[in-house]
């Protein structure tokens, strides 16, 4: 039988993690809590749910979650993010792999966009899918600076694919969006710093319309109603700020220079 320790990293997440762990729970062996200094009740959640809670002072989400994964007792991983929720698919058919074994090394799962009243996926829902449970010994969380969040598979591995799916409950009002992605743009001006990489001015004034666009229209958020429409705004404006954070760190590193 296959055991399986499940990572998470959080900072002030009391009001999803609960609904997190009790999904978890359901297939985990072990479950590794890494913090970066939650001031809420965070931690409170964790110990009741018998984490392993951990402080790590934060440097990226790559680094971040290297850490917890490094942290995880069993060869099988799996990685969730606070503010999602196994489906009860999704966990029959880990505790099935656990329970009879497989072939495969690692396993991608469809992660859909959900609002925070939703029990199930809307029809339209954006979804996308990642390698998020496998054996460490085939794969791994980069510690880099690139903050792709995606596990890096080895060449010689065997990736399956699951039916059941994660809910992603990634907005819980304009402001926590708003904030978040604000920290997260600013994470981002790591990697293209990193990257050595370089925007036209056109580039500036496009990225805005040209995000709300792909989101809106080719993201199908026009179908989810007025939150569609706000949440790609909100998006948007993130992928904006990347940019103009990055032409601002250029202004002041020639004025430095």
């Amino acid at each position: 039988m296959i055991k399986l320790s499940v990572y998470i990293v959080t900072l002030n997440e009391e009001k999803r993690l609960e609904k997190t762990l009790k999904a978890a729970l359901k297939v985990a062996d072990e479950i590794v809590v890494v913090d970066s200094g939650s001031t809420d009740k965070t931690k409170d959640i964790a110990s009741k749910h018998k984490a392993k809670f951990i402080f790590h002072e934060w440097e990226t989400y790559c680094k971040q979650k290297s850490f917890a994964e490094k942290a995880c007792k069993y060869d099988w991983v799996l990685m969730v993010d606070a503010d999602e929720v196994l489906s009860d698919e999704l966990i029959d058919e880990i505790n099935a792999i656990k329970a009879k074994g497989t072939d495969f090394n690692a396993f991608k799962i469809k992660i859909c966009n959900m609002f925070e009243e939703d029990e199930k996926p809307r029809r339209f829902t954006h979804t996308f899918n990642a390698v998020r449970l496998y054996n460490r010994q085939f794969a791994f969380m980069p510690p880099d600076l690139f903050n792709k969040d995606r596990v890096k598979v080895s060449e010689n591995a065997t990736v399956g694919q699951l039916n059941g799916k994660m809910h992603h409950y990634c907005f819980l009002s304009i402001e926590q969006a708003t904030e978040k992605y604000n920290r997260h743009s600013s994470e981002l001006l790591k990697t293209l710093i990193a990257e050595n990489r370089s925007f036209s001015t056109f580039r500036l004034a496009g990225e805005f319309p040209y995000q709300f666009f792909k989101y809106y229209i080719l993201k199908r958020y026009c179908l989810l109603g007025k939150r569609g429409f706000m949440q790609a705004m909100v998006l948007a404006n993130f992928r904006f700020l990347k940019i103009a954070k990055w032409f601002e760190w250029k202004a002041l590193n020639n004025k430095k220079n």
